[in-house]
């Protein structure tokens, strides 16, 4: 009960999304960026690579916040590369494949880049409802693989039928980044997602109760992603 009225307590306090907050985090998210993309294009196959999920940063301390970072690796044996873009950049199906998303659909698409909205509902011990934006950008790879980069453009908690403004919030989550790179082989697909976010910091005296929730739900949602992923793309298969 004590750790329960903790957690709640602390989901009370509104917080502010600050500038060096997000300098922060800016900075980090362009490091990842250009290692990744480097990745795609030169880097040692996928193919061999340990599966599972992978921690990189579990809750980085930055001025009032803290950066998330993790990854998760999958082979699907008979998959083809075409099955899992086909899920990754169908928005309007979403709703129906990811356990988080309540709703999902692209916007418009021009070229390799797809404007697309989601609203989420993540649920640990407390629930939190989110309207989020995103930009998804196809980018250069080999010839046997695909690349992408969704950036969170706009983050919106609801609390109710309210729409809190976006930095002025819980802090749950302020900034999200995804990379996907699908490996196609002749027996199947190797997949990596890796997940860059940012939330609100811990308040003072409660970091006991609520730091283990802010840890943990990067890693439960990235892992939660990969295994529908896998379930859509087999079931494609």
């Amino acid at each position: 009960m004590c750790f329960l009225g903790a957690v709640f307590v602390a989901a009370q306090f509104l917080t502010t999304l600050e500038p060096r907050t997000i300098q922060a985090f800016d900075a980090y998210a362009r490091a990842v960026d250009a290692e990744v993309s480097a990745r795609a294009v030169h880097s040692a196959p996928l193919a061999g690579r340990p599966q599972g999920v992978f921690m990189i940063n579990a809750g980085k301390d930055v001025a009032h916040g803290q950066i998330h970072d993790w990854s998760a690796v999958a082979y699907l044996p008979g998959v083809k590369r075409s099955q899992v873009i086909g899920i990754l950049e169908d928005f309007s199906r979403h709703a129906a494949i990811y356990p988080e998303v309540l709703e999902g659909r692209v916007e418009r698409r021009d070229g390799n880049r797809i404007i697309a909205f989601h609203r989420v509902r993540k649920k640990k011990v407390l629930e939190v409802n989110l309207e989020a934006s995103y930009e998804l950008d196809i980018l250069p790879a080999t010839a046997n693989r695909y690349f992408s980069r969704s950036v969170a453009t706009q983050i919106v908690e609801l609390d109710g039928a309210k729409r809190l403004p976006p930095g002025r919030d819980h802090g749950f989550l302020w900034r999200l980044q995804t990379y996907w790179t699908l490996e196609e082989t002749r027996e199947g697909l190797w997949m990596e997602v890796r997940s860059v976010s940012l939330t609100r910091d811990v308040p003072a005296g409660l970091g006991w109760a609520v730091k283990p929730i802010v840890r943990d739900l990067p890693r439960e949602s990235l892992e939660a992603v990969m295994e529908a992923t896998k379930r859509a793309a087999l079931a494609r298969r």
